[in-house]
């Protein structure tokens, strides 16, 4: 099997032999070769853990302060308990995949996690980034106009957030797109159009 680089250098087929040396080479599959170091992957992995244990320990922390003291349920907090919880969310399924990946050097999962984790990773995304829309629009109505919102508006908020993030991530489930590993094979699966 053949295995090169990005970076120009001459690859090699698997067996021994270069790539480019006179004659023809082995008959076989070419396949990019892991696209860092062991030592990079593990770098990495302890990259993502740490910003993994920071996102679980971190968003926990504003979900049990919200639930402890009454003064901190205002509708406006509610939208920040939404956001929390979606980063608690990507924090756990989103780096849970690719951090075991860069543990073992390259994906490790079958087509199911591959599927799983960009549509997961695609609807926790979402959701914060929608969230953040709405603070924001919520932010420009109390500045601007005056007006305070209130916990129907704010769960109603939540609900078409919710609702719009899963129409998007749920699109390639659906057979919109598709969901294909990278030639590093640890970075979460990406979504590329089927033409």
């Amino acid at each position: 099997m053949y295995s090169g680089n990005r970076s120009g250098g001459q690859g090699h087929w698997e067996g021994g032999g270069a790539a480019g040396a006179e004659g023809p080479g082995p008959a076989g599959t070419l396949s990019p070769a892991p696209l860092f170091s062991p030592g990079t992957y593990e770098r990495l992995a302890l990259l993502l853990g740490s910003v993994g244990l920071l996102g679980v320990g971190n968003n926990l922390l504003v979900l049990v302060l919200y639930s402890k003291f009454q003064r901190l349920r205002t509708p406006t907090h509610l939208l920040l308990v939404n956001l929390s919880l979606s980063d608690l969310l990507v924090s756990l399924f989103g780096v849970t995949f690719t951090f075991v990946s860069c543990l073992r050097n390259g994906w490790v999962w079958d087509s199911v996690g591959c599927v799983w984790d960009g549509f997961s990773s695609s609807l926790f995304g979402i959701v914060s980034i929608t969230t953040l829309t709405v603070l924001a629009y919520e932010r420009y109505i109390r500045v601007v106009h005056a007006r305070v919102i209130n916990f129907s508006w704010a769960w109603r908020a939540i609900t078409y957030i919710w609702l719009y993030s899963l129409a998007w991530s749920g699109a390639p489930l659906l057979g919109w797109n598709s969901k294909v590993i990278e030639n590093d094979k640890a970075e979460r699966p990406k979504e590329i159009n089927k033409k």
